[in-house]
């Protein structure tokens, strides 16, 4: 049994938050989309249903980042890094979120919490290769 480290437990509640934030922006993304239909409503124009459609499209990216964010995925945090760079833009409420977004997730990979790009390999697998010949005083024959 493996017992997580201090930095490592708040590493993961953290990751939770930025999960639970993504979870926030796709009902908010609804609610935009819920908007967007009563404006296509009222005007009867095709144009007018841009906004429900990217407005759902956001909505179900925000849910599947939320949820494999909340579960350490490495894809997931780099989506959310992109996502909160985008939304540092849109001031002042998504600077805010953008700014929580980039320290919860930021803090857990620094606190180990997301697995490593690369496998680990053993060193027998690739022995050393030296470039350089050592160096061995002749030995006359």
């Amino acid at each position: 049994m493996v017992v997580a480290g201090a930095g490592e437990r708040w590493g993961r509640a953290l990751v939770q938050v930025a999960g639970f934030v993504f979870y926030l922006l796709a009902v908010q993304a609804v609610l935009t989309a819920g908007v967007g239909v009563g404006v296509f409503a009222e005007s009867r124009k095709a144009s007018d249903l841009a906004l429900p459609a990217v407005s759902l499209l956001l909505a179900v990216s925000y849910v599947l980042v939320g949820y494999h964010l909340r579960r350490q995925r490495l894809w997931a945090r780099n989506f959310a890094f992109a996502f909160a760079a985008f939304s540092l833009f849109a001031f002042p409420i998504g600077t805010g979120v953008g700014l929580v977004i980039v320290l919860c997730v930021a803090f857990a990979n620094r606190a180990g919490v997301f697995p490593g790009m690369r496998r680990r390999v053993a060193r027998e697998e690739y022995p050393l290769i030296r470039f350089e010949p050592e160096l061995v005083p002749e030995q006359a024959g």
